[in-house]
């Protein structure tokens, strides 16, 4: 017989019980005593079944019989004339003997066995609380396999045997493989082969299963609804009674169950992320195919004239046909390498960080952005003596430059654009800000999404893009450490703010 939990309640009675059950019949032959000279012998003997009754209580069945067996005989001894002797003189007085221990039999039998039902019923109780218990700890479980060992630990305390625990990492291998599993405890080669059977077949093996009768193991698939997804090994549980064994093979389920669950949802997830991928693909060769097209079209238009009209254009309009071409091309090769970014960073946040000044940042921001004609409306306010910046100079470079595009592009013509770059805390602020109209209230939580534009806004000139420039400056930021966020000037217009934190700066950068 397998032992139970310390904290189950036991069907034989503890060591205090065998204390309380003599304190009372100790108690009682007192009382015997002192009232023998106050009571017939008709109500001494109730008196004395009346004490049996109640030691019994405390008392396991046998030792309870055996004490009024021999404590008939005291009864005699003491109480029945002739005292002092075990003879009876009268056969009133043997009968009385008689019925005084056949009813303290069936007394005593019947409260056992309640006592027997009700610490059965009490431990059953305990077996279904602690099932309790498991599931709820399992469902609040974000990945069952993590607790193997609890379960491994659980059964230990459960049987007080040697506990195995093989479960399977993913769907059951066509050969066993040890490199498929968890494998939690000791087995040896024969046991690790019964495992695996036990885990393709889902079916107990062992002493007291029909199957395999001869094991001294018991073997217990840890089964879902369809399959099982590992087993257990219980070392030398020949001796077991069936209640226990399905209270473990319960045990065993739940945690089947919860595994077959966590699967569900990652193969689940799995299929959203495939999903999302799929859409992410789909969107981003419609906005190829859509925000390409114009481009592209203007490009062969344009080379057309320039081939068949050659001799009836000047050179100013040669020129002019010239730079459209290269307008156009920059265009599309600006709009692709925000793409091919966008997905690399998304794929891999490894960036290539060093030691950058703002004022260089910015500098070669205005370089690029000189030659496009914009007159007046890029604007710089940069505060002094900012320190370094621990970055990669060519991300945040393009990040400013898609937030500038962005604020030059959904502005009007003769609108101005105001770059800043300040210190707030511990941080680097870039502001970018501008006079537009804005974005409208229910496209704010959108804007920083791959290939989303907002309508058209009267007065401005229409949009090009993938719709990607919002989406890569976001990712930059993050992997920076930073965050980038959008304002609502008090003066009208849009902002966007990029926040980075500052780091200490090396000794020997320091002394330079």
């Amino acid at each position: 017989m397998n032992s139970p939990l310390p904290s189950t309640p036991s069907l034989v009675a503890p060591k205090q019980s065998y204390v309380w059950g003599a304190l009372i019949w100790g108690v009682g032959w007192l009382s015997l005593f002192l009232l023998d000279t106050h009571l017939d012998l008709g109500n001494l003997s109730l008196l004395w079944v009346l004490i049996s009754l109640v030691a019994a209580m405390c008392l396991p069945l046998r030792v309870a019989l055996l004490l009024s067996i021999i404590f008939v005989f005291f009864f005699d001894w003491f109480f029945i004339a002739p005292r002092g002797t075990f003879a009876i003189h009268q056969r009133q007085d043997t009968l009385m003997l008689l019925v005084m221990w056949l009813v303290n039999v069936i007394v005593v039998s019947i409260m056992s066995i309640q006592r027997a039902q009700s610490q059965q019923a009490a431990y059953h109780a305990h077996e279904a609380e602690r099932l309790r218990e498991w599931s709820d700890r399992l469902h609040e479980s974000v990945a069952p396999h993590q607790h193997i060992e609890e379960l491994q630990q659980l059964l230990i305390q459960l049987t007080a045997r040697s506990v195995t625990v093989m479960v399977l990492k993913d769907n059951l291998p066509v050969q066993d493989d040890a490199e498929q599993v968890w494998l939690v405890g000791e087995a040896g080669i024969e046991q690790r082969h019964a495992l695996w059977y036990c885990t393709r077949n889902g079916q107990q093996l062992g002493s007291g299963t029909g199957r395999y009768e001869m094991f001294s193991d018991v073997y217990l698939p840890l089964r879902a609804r369809a399959h099982a997804l590992g087993a257990v090994l219980l070392g030398n549980f020949a001796k077991h009674e069936l209640s226990t064994r399905i209270h473990l093979q319960a045990i065993c389920d739940q945690f089947g169950h919860a595994l077959e669950r966590y699967h569900l949802q990652q193969q689940e997830m799995s299929s959203r992320e495939q999903a999302k991928e799929q859409l992410v693909r789909n969107n981003l060769l419609a906005a190829i195919s859509h925000d390409y097209r114009t481009p592209l079209a203007t490009i062969m238009g344009t080379a057309s004239s320039l081939r068949e009209q050659t001799a009836k254009l000047d050179t100013a309009q040669q020129q002019h046909f010239a730079q459209r071409i290269y307008d156009e091309a920059e265009r599309l090769n600006y709009m692709t390498h925000n793409i091919l970014q966008l997905a690399r960073l998304d794929a891999d946040k490894r960036i290539d960080c060093d030691w950058q000044s703002a004022e260089e940042i910015l500098a070669d921001l205005i370089r690029r952005w000189r030659g496009r004609n914009l007159g007046n409306r890029l604007h710089i306010e940069l505060q002094a003596e900012l320190p370094l910046l621990w970055c990669d100079a060519i991300l945040i470079g393009q990040l400013l430059e898609n937030l500038v595009d962005n604020a030059l592009k959904y502005s009007p013509d003769n609108s101005q654009v105001i770059v800043k770059a300040y210190m707030q805390g511990a941080q680097i602020c870039f502001a970018v800000s501008d006079q537009g109209p804005g974005i409208d209230p229910e496209w704010r939580t959108k804007i920083f999404e791959p290939f989303q534009r907002g309508p058209q806004t009267k007065g401005v000139a229409p949009k090009t893009g993938a719709g990607v420039g919002l989406a890569l400056c976001q990712i930059i930021a993050e992997i920076h450490g930073g965050h980038l966020q959008f304002e609502l000037p008090e003066a009208g217009g849009s902002c966007f703010l990029l926040r980075l934190p500052l780091r200490a700066l090396p000794t020997d950068i320091k002394h330079e």
